[in-house]
């Protein structure tokens, strides 16, 4: 299996957001300006880890692009509502065709395939845009590409769409370019972030199983049960240091949990950032607020 790595995390956010950021992203965050998107009315500011990844904070400014525009790979997120919407894997040590090449590979093979979900990943896209300072950044995105399998979930688990699997982000440019995760000014944050601890995917509790071995296939990592949850972990690189990340797979269970899978559909749900913090036990974790902030959680770095 080949080694992937954390990329960053979207959160979707309107105008109004974007131009006055809430106090629980400037008291807890020091955000990085992003820039403006090539061949499309969206733009983004970043909050950066010192492991590499980063949060982006991205906005449409216009109307969003056709979904009949296949040369856009945002266009996916056009439709959906504020929020976690979506994330991406990279692999720093094989380029976009290589390492795509790979997982499409373990989706098509063995009695499981793609767990019967519809899923592989299609041609690599090539992505920009300029920085604030001007400087041309440019990455290469692949999408997953989504078919009827037979155990596929219905369309209203997929509300506004189908982003149920992370998409992958290789840099074209070199990487410090997009994410500056050397300059500690950028990496330095009130609440102490330092990197992403995990990425939690909310799924239809009959099939956990199913998702938990997709998610196994596309990240090439190994399944490991949580004791007494309905979830399972899968771990993750970072870009940079010798830190780890974790995918956590989630079965629906709470009055909670069932009412966001119909509300926002199968997909990213939660984000947990790991903190150097004394105000945080092992195996806490707070939540920075409430609505969109209630699904973004601080936990002690291990």
């Amino acid at each position: 299996m080949i080694s992937t790595q954390q990329d960053h995390i979207v959160l979707l956010v309107d105008t109004e957001f974007f131009e006055n950021l809430p106090a629980w992203v400037t008291d807890n965050f020091t955000v990085t300006p992003g820039g403006y998107h090539d061949g499309q009315p969206s733009r983004n500011k970043l909050v950066i880890f010192a492991d590499g990844s980063y949060l982006e904070f991205f906005n449409w400014y216009d109307t969003p692009p056709s979904l009949d525009n296949e040369t856009l790979p945002m266009r996916f997120w056009g439709a959906k509502t504020p929020g976690l919407i979506d994330f991406a894997i990279t692999d720093t040590t094989q380029s976009a065709e290589e390492s795509v090449g790979v997982v499409n590979q373990r989706l098509s093979e063995g009695p499981d395939k793609d767990a019967g979900l519809g899923v592989k990943f299609g041609k690599p896209i090539t992505g920009s845009r300029k920085k604030a300072d001007g400087t041309e950044i440019s990455w290469k995105v692949t999408r997953p590409e989504f078919s009827k399998g037979d155990k596929t979930p219905s369309e209203d688990l997929f509300v506004n769409g189908r982003i149920d699997v992370p998409f992958f982000c290789h840099d074209v440019t070199p990487r410090i370019n997009r994410v500056p995760s050397l300059d500690k000014e950028k990496t330095t944050h009130p609440c102490g972030a330092t990197g992403i601890a995990a990425c939690e995917i909310l799924v239809p509790k009959h099939l956990h199983t199913e998702y938990t071995n997709l998610y196994s296939k596309i990240l090439g990592s190994e399944i490991k049960s949580v004791v007494g949850q309905s979830s399972h972990t899968l771990d993750l690189g970072v870009p940079q240091g010798s830190t780890r990340t974790t995918v956590v797979v989630r079965a629906a269970e709470t009055e909670h949990d069932i009412k966001r899978l119909r509300e926002r559909g199968v997909g990213l749900s939660d984000l947990v950032i790991a903190v150097e913090s004394d105000s945080l036990g092992s195996g806490e974790r707070r939540a920075l607020g409430d609505g969109i902030a209630s699904t973004i959680w601080l936990a002690k770095e291990m």
